[in-house]
């Protein structure tokens, strides 16, 4: 799963054609917290390829998919349409209703991630799940 995580995120990332610093800096994290080299987190980088099939992960990781890919998207603090566009693209291969990205972009946010909201958000978003 995160392989295909870190394909998206660097789709995103490259949607704008500026890949920033604070952008690279969360990908290589959840590389990393997967235990990924660095090696391999750059390779998918700099050639994200194709994303494969979404729909058979679980829905704890459907749901940390999505955070991440919103958490992206904010994390530069410039949102771009072709950058919402994405992350409604990845809501609806993970299995999520369009609705998804617009309820979660207000509750995610780029810097932190506190347990406890993050956990009621995940209830909360599961009703858009098809």
């Amino acid at each position: 799963m995160v392989e295909e995580q870190l394909k998206a995120l660097a789709q995103l990332a490259n949607s704008d054609d500026n890949v920033d610093e604070r952008e690279l800096r969360l990908i290589f994290r959840i590389g990393e917290a997967h235990g990924m080299s660095r090696d391999e987190i750059q390779q998918i980088v700099d050639d994200p390829g194709q994303l494969g099939d979404l729909k058979s992960l679980s829905e704890d990781d459907k749901f940390e998919f999505l955070y991440s890919i919103i958490q992206l998207m904010k994390i530069d603090d410039e949102i771009f349409n072709e950058e919402v566009l994405y992350c409604q693209k990845i809501a609806t291969k993970l299995g999520y209703g369009l609705g998804a990205v617009m309820e979660m972009y207000p509750l995610v946010h780029k810097n932190i991630v506190l347990r406890a909201e993050k956990q009621q958000l995940k209830r909360k978003i599961q009703q858009f799940l098809q």
